[in-house]
């Protein structure tokens, strides 16, 4: 039989080592929120500066075809493809006043001037074509009335009907889906290191961007910095 003392001071032994266990048990959850609660006011600051992505301010339908200089187009029915600007470049030059279209049987080239926007200052801003093809049909009460193209530039504000002659080529300069959704977000950083410290300064309490976003960032130049984002500009020209 073990003696009765050793038994003793076994048990003592067994009482601390739990005792100790016990402790230690309790500083791990303590010691972590310790360290959560360290480190919290650092990453809060950092979410909110975390700028919004693209699709938050610009509409970008998945079923549109986007060219760089921010036209669209979307294959119909009958073999012919419908073309207008995207919902950023109405927010850019915005407000219009007019928008000036190629007449029907006009040829157009990918990457080519095809129609003008005349904004309510007088100013004006080419667009280039996402497509090559011949113009078979325009959107009349768009030329007549531009605001339609800018608070509905993908339905009712469309701009031209083209039967295209090198879609399967054309299209492979033609951005869409989580592309055109990278796309846009450069063209936002752009703006954002390069023109102003911070386009939320731009826009209507923070939330939808100002129509006429270059005329809030360069008021006195605002067509060539359209005509730039646009790919219209002097050195963009053969875009």
């Amino acid at each position: 039989m073990i003696p009765h003392d050793i038994l003793t001071l076994y048990s003592a032994k067994m009482l601390e080592y739990g005792i100790a266990i016990f402790f230690l048990l309790l500083f791990i959850p303590f010691w972590s929120y310790v360290q959560g609660s360290a480190v919290a006011p650092e990453v809060a600051p950092a979410r909110a500066r975390t700028p919004a992505p693209a699709t938050d301010w610009f509409a970008l339908p998945a079923d549109r075809l986007f060219h760089r200089g921010h036209a669209w187009l979307k294959g119909d029915d009958d073999g012919s493809v419908t073309v207008g600007l995207s919902d950023f470049a109405a927010k850019l030059v915005g407000p219009l006043t007019r928008i000036s279209l190629p007449a029907v049987g006009t040829s157009v080239g990918q990457g080519e001037m095809a129609w003008r926007l005349v904004a309510d200052d007088g100013r004006t801003v080419d667009m280039l074509s996402p497509v090559d093809g011949t113009v078979i049909e325009v959107n009349s009460a768009v030329a007549a009335k531009a605001e339609t193209a800018e608070t509905d530039p993908y339905e009712r504000g469309w701009l031209l009907k083209v039967r295209p002659t090198r879609l399967r080529a054309n299209q492979i300069g033609l951005l869409s889906g989580q592309a055109a959704r990278r796309w846009m977000d450069e063209v936002l950083v752009g703006l954002r290191g390069q023109l102003a410290p911070n386009l939320g300064a731009l826009s209507q309490d923070g939330g939808a961007p100002l129509h006429g976003m270059a005329r809030a960032i360069d008021p006195e130049h605002w067509d060539a910095l359209a005509a730039s984002l646009l790919l219209t500009g002097k050195e963009d020209s053969h875009a």
